[in-house]
């Protein structure tokens, strides 16, 4: 089953990494105050950039990936996810299906 991998952008700058089965129901929740702690705290303005993953371990294994980054290459995955694909994809034989 397909898992979504997404981005978002909230109130002071910061960017907020998860994964979804429908990733625009959960956007919509944490709009709504009802997703994670984090975004409860960190109002969400914007989905910055979504990936559709093969499984849902390839989903978390990514999302894990991107929490450590630092802010300046979360930027960047945001700005050219082409490289940010092409990288995943060369260096762990991994598929990302479709980026949006």
């Amino acid at each position: 089953m397909a898992y979504y991998l997404y981005m978002l952008r909230c109130e002071d700058g910061s960017i907020y990494t998860g994964i979804a089965k429908d990733y625009l129901k959960r956007y919509e929740e944490h709009i709504d105050g009802k997703g994670a702690k984090y975004t409860k705290a960190h109002k969400v303005v914007k989905l910055e950039r979504v990936f559709l993953c093969d499984s849902r371990s390839i989903a978390c294994s990514l999302e894990n990936k991107l929490k450590k980054y630092a802010k300046k290459e979360k930027e960047s995955v945001i700005s050219n996810p082409d490289d940010f694909v092409k990288d995943i994809e060369n260096d762990r034989k991994i598929k990302i299906t479709k980026k949006i």
